[in-house]
């Protein structure tokens, strides 16, 4: 999904799905649309994700949803819901319907799917949908921050830089900050890191470059609320 930037009181929150691009008023085109096949191939025998967007892929748009609906249902699949919220949401091929976009980015994100996490982090940041609500899009953004996103390491530093949905926390607004760049997205996170470096203590630099340097992606469902493991969490999140 394309991203487009978003305004916060700290730096530039920013958004994994095409839901910005839209409310920004951009003009995009899927990554995934393609002329259509003449014939629909053979049956797939793996239902997942993956099944749904290789129908997509082709143009079978109505046989993609309902592979991705099947699986959602049959494994609660939470790739396959990210892409049914991503759909009823962006209304390439449907209607755009965002409870139903919520509520399968609900699943997908509750699933383990930094995609869904993102974007229903978004949805809360912005009041899509739903009631606007900072500590869940923090609680979000973090879900996937954890996972490596980049993009989300960057919103969440944003929220702890601030105080927004979190208790103010500079320390892992550094740390997170850090991760953005080094995961590949420098643009924002370096100036804030460059503005964050003028006014923390060294002490607390140097702990926030500890805490990204022994950082470990891991697939979250929940947010953890304590520390739990140091390989995980290198960090405090018991607030």
């Amino acid at each position: 999904m394309n991203l487009t930037m978003q305004r916060s009181r700290i730096g530039t929150r920013i958004g994994s799905g095409l839901m910005q691009a839209l409310f920004a008023g951009a003009l995009v085109v899927s990554a995934f649309a393609a002329m259509p096949d003449r014939t629909a191939g053979a049956a797939e025998t793996l239902h997942d994700e993956a099944s749904g967007q290789e129908l997509y892929r082709r143009g079978f748009y109505p046989e993609a949803l309902a592979e991705w609906k099947k699986v959602v249902k049959e494994d609660n699949n939470p790739g396959a819901a990210f892409r049914l919220g991503e759909e009823y949401f962006d209304a390439k091929v449907v209607e755009r319907d965002v409870p139903t976009a919520i509520k399968y980015y609900e699943i997908g994100a509750k699933g383990g799917d930094a995609r869904a996490q993102m974007d229903l982090g978004s949805m809360y940041d912005k009041g899509w949908g739903v009631s606007r609500d900072a500590s869940k899009a923090a609680k979000w953004y973090e879900a996937a921050a954890i996972q490596g996103m980049a993009e989300a390491q960057y919103n969440v530093a944003t929220m702890y830089q601030a105080g927004e949905g979190v208790a103010k926390d500079d320390v892992k607004a550094y740390m997170y900050y850090m991760l953005a760049v080094k995961n590949g997205f420098p643009q924002f996170a370096s100036k804030e890191l460059e503005g964050l470096s003028r006014t923390m203590a060294p002490a607390d630099i140097k702990k926030a470059t500890i805490m990204a340097r022994d950082f470990k992606p891991v697939v979250t469902t929940v947010v953890p609320t304590k520390k739990e493991t140091k390989d995980n969490y290198p960090w405090d999140n018991s607030h």
